[in-house]
Parts: structure tokens; sequence; C-alpha cells
């Protein structure tokens, strides 16, 4: 084995110097994307109000948080003229009704003008059932299970949107009671 490293030329070390240096770089360089991708919509997107239902409060691999369904989480088959498949992304365009955006219409195709958020197709029937990517909050767990009571009495969800439907929740606004 010592015959081996005894081989070794500078150019060698050099090239193993640099292959390292830029593995290193190129681990970092994937998570300041997975970190910017999901902080972009907070910082660039548009704020809006969903409708939220719990579902579960703790996972002993995730730690503390609230699971969230949304009102527009279920779409009608009425809302859309095409068929999904589960995978497939779908654009929910939204609209405003006393203050909350509900779902208007679901599309395959990025709607070039109004609100609309993007999400992945989970289930078809009886109606489609979408994840956005904002259906958990994490916190600490005494905040969770105060979160968890209060949300259950009924909360709203701010959420920040981009202008490529992309999505990040901001913050829980209990309607009886502190989040």
């Amino acid at each position: 084995m010592r015959e081996i490293f005894k081989k070794w030329t500078p150019a060698n070390k050099r090239f193993l110097a640099i292959g390292l240096a830029i593995t290193i770089i190129a681990q970092m360089m994937v998570l300041v994307t997975e970190y910017l991708s999901s902080v972009w919509p907070l910082w660039f997107g548009n704020p809006i109000t969903l409708e939220t239902t719990p579902v579960d409060p703790r996972s002993l691999f995730r730690g503390n948080y609230v699971l969230l369904n949304y009102a527009i989480s279920d779409i009608s088959k009425n809302l859309t003229s095409e068929e999904f498949k589960p995978g497939e992304v779908g654009y929910v365009t939204l609209k405003e009704e006393d203050g909350l955006f509900v779902a208007n219409a679901l599309q395959r195709e990025k709607p070039e003008t109004g609100i609309y958020i993007r999400g992945r197709v989970k289930k078809v029937q009886p109606d489609y059932r979408l994840k956005y990517g904002i259906e958990a909050y994490f916190m600490p767990k005494e905040k969770a299970l105060q979160t968890e009571r209060s949300v259950r009495r009924g909360a709203q969800a701010e959420i920040y949107l981009l202008s490529n439907g992309k999505a990040a929740l901001s913050k829980l606004i209990c309607t009886k009671g502190d989040c």
C-alpha cells in the first residue's frame, strides 16, 4: 500500500486536491440552491390568504409541526376540462372571495395572467387532490401543540406566491385564539 502513495507525483496530488475542491463546491451549490428555492417566494412573492384545516401536529422523524390541508387542495373535476394523472403538475387559478382566495380553475399550462398556484396532482378520484409544498408548518413542540388546538377552531394561512406559481407558507392566522 505504501508503494502506491510513493508513486504519487505532485501533479497527481494537485489533481486530487482540485477534484476534492470541485466536489465540495458542488455540494455547497446544491445546498444553497435548495435554501434559496424555499425562501425566494417569501422575499419576492405576493401574499394571499387561504383557508386551512389541521391534520396532524407531530412526527417522530420530522419533528413538531402542524400538517395543513387547504380548501384549494381538493379540486372538483368540474373546474377543469382536462384529465390529470397522479404526479402531473397543475396550475390552480385563484379568485378572491371575502378576503380569502379560492380555486377558480385547474389547468395543465401556466396561466398568462391572474393569480395562480402550482401544485402536483396526488389523487384523481373522486376529485383531484393537489399538494403545493406548503402543507407542513414547523415549530417548537409546545407551540405546535398550542397551534394545533387553535387551528382546529379555525385558521388561515398567509402564503407568498411567485409569478411562476411557486408558493411558500409565511404564517398562520388563527381566527379564534393564538397561533
